[in-house]
């Protein structure tokens, strides 16, 4: 069993057992891993068990801590609100507090964090924290950094879970041993992450629209490896793929029966450029799978790697829906068109 995330570090300390995990392991697709925004494009994420799964269970863990800078810590992450710069200098700070509480020096400090500023090194100065507590708040904020810094090539190629899961670990060994959370309650916990992770349907679409549903989704992984966009998704009232959204960066319709919306850490300048791109023909393949590829490198420049890209899934999404509509009229009312009166009730 290929256990996601935190959980690989607890079934190998034998605090939650494989059996209790064999529902949320039945639920996870394939092991993917697409580029990420994450360090200029450098980053990785896993479309299996995306790191923000782990932030998110680090997050659910500390609230069950009563403490005052626990609660601090948690406001705090909120305020960054997933910008990889605050909260590297949040899981920097807690850092140090850790190593002061451990009667450790600013000196040691600098060595392991080079952009240390004289905030991060006053904490020395001051009455040092319980080790407890600092090792929680570190815990959790260094989760939230480590998932917004991404997975590096290392971890991609040894197929591990990375610093995420184990700041979120760190968390769950001590919630578990403090009794402040059953190793049932943790599961289920991410069992619902991943249930609210899924595919989302008003209507449930016939069996026949199966494989083109698949497609999609493997589409959307495509266009966030090629983009370095944290978020793609396929939207409309009856539908969403590969999951539900809570917001995004650029909106643009993928032809008459779906919305494409991307989320970046920085919407970059190209997006003003996709419409250009909507004009060529569709530039695709079917791979090993069957699947859809982009065909990229052979006739685009660099830069128009991006716009040609969305451009290209724009084209595919529309293609794809309006032909499985004509062949299954059944699932007309799953992928409905998109009018005036459905965009008012969506964004109303």
């Amino acid at each position: 069993m290929d256990v996601p995330g935190l959980f690989f570090f607890l079934v190998r300390d034998r605090l939650v057992t494989s059996e209790l995990l064999a529902e949320l392991c039945e639920r996870l697709p394939p092991e993917n891993y697409v580029r990420s925004s994450a360090r200029g494009g450098e980053g990785f994420d896993s479309t299996r068990w995306p790191l923000a799964r782990d932030a998110a269970l680090a997050t659910t863990l500390a609230e069950r801590f009563d403490e005052p800078e626990v609660a601090r810590a948690l406001a705090e992450i909120d305020a960054a609100a997933g910008a990889p710069p605050q909260l590297r200098a949040l899981a920097r700070r807690a850092n140090a507090r850790v190593l002061a509480a451990c009667g450790g020096e600013a000196s040691m400090f600098t060595q392991w964090w080079h952009d240390a500023t004289a905030d991060d090194l006053a904490v020395f100065a001051e009455p040092a924290w319980d080790t407890r507590v600092a090792d929680i708040v570190a815990a959790l904020q260094v989760a939230h950094h480590e998932a917004a810094d991404g997975l590096y090539a290392f971890h991609v190629h040894r197929g591990l879970p990375g610093p995420c899961a184990e700041a979120a670990a760190r968390l769950a060994r001590r919630a578990l041993a403090e009794k402040r959370v059953t190793a049932s309650e943790l599961v289920e916990t991410a069992l619902q992450l991943v249930s609210r992770s899924e595919p989302y349907f008003a209507v449930e679409p016939s069996p026949a629209a199966r494989d083109m549903i698949a497609a999609l989704v493997a589409a959307c992984a495509q266009i966030r490896r090629v983009t370095g966009a944290t978020g793609c998704t396929l939207l409309s009232e009856t539908f969403a793929l590969p999951s539900r959204t809570a917001g995004s960066d650029f909106m643009i319709l993928a032809g008459p029966r779906a919305l494409l919306l991307l989320k970046f850490t920085a919407l970059p300048a190209w997006t003003s450029r996709i419409s250009a791109f909507r004009s060529r023909p569709l530039f695709t393949r079917f791979g090993a799978t069957q699947r859809f590829e982009l065909v990229l490198g052979e006739h685009e420049r660099e830069e128009d790697r991006a716009p040609a890209a969305v451009a290209a899934l724009c084209f595919f999404v529309e293609v794809s829906l309006d032909a499985h509509v004509a062949a299954h009229p059944e699932d007309e009312a799953v992928f409905p068109l998109i009018d005036d009166a459905m965009l008012d009730r969506m964004f109303a």
